[in-house]
């Protein structure tokens, strides 16, 4: 089980309120959280995640517009991309990275996430919430109550 994040996600519903997180994961065992009923960042099905099947498209530029999640995921993970704003535009609040990761090494210095678990091989950091982030979360509330 070292390559599938068993016990993580045994943590992720004794801990978390799975439903309603945001959860960025690596591409390898993505299919496994899904089996699990874990909403994904991506998963081995990496043509759903492209602008192709998430975008629409446009006739004037002959592409697709959408987001390349698959492509961005690979860039996050590789350390290709500022990861806080990628995280920021998905709206990331959770995060699970195999435990000996570049970017598990960066978030554990990184004062904006602190680590709230840490597995046999994998590591669960969350993102610590700013008073505007909380400001914002009331606002939108408010919002979709209007």
């Amino acid at each position: 089980t070292a390559d599938y994040p068993v016990e993580e996600v045994d943590w992720m519903y004794d801990n978390l309120d799975v439903k309603n997180i945001k959860l960025y994961n690596e591409y390898n065992y993505g299919a496994y959280l899904l089996y699990r009923g874990v909403p994904v960042f991506i998963d081995s099905r990496c043509d759903l995640y492209s602008p192709e099947f998430n975008g629409t498209y446009n006739k004037e530029t002959k592409h697709y517009d959408g987001q390349d999640i698959f492509s961005d995921a690979l860039n996050i993970a590789g350390l290709a991309v500022d990861y806080k704003s990628k995280f920021e535009e998905y709206g990331v609040t959770h995060v699970i990275l195999y435990e000996n990761s570049k970017l598990a090494m960066i978030l554990e210095n990184d004062s904006d996430y602190k680590t709230i678990h840490y597995g046999d091989n994998f590591t669960i950091f969350e993102k610590i919430a700013t008073p505007e982030s909380a400001q914002q979360a009331v606002e939108d509330v408010i919002s979709s109550k209007q």
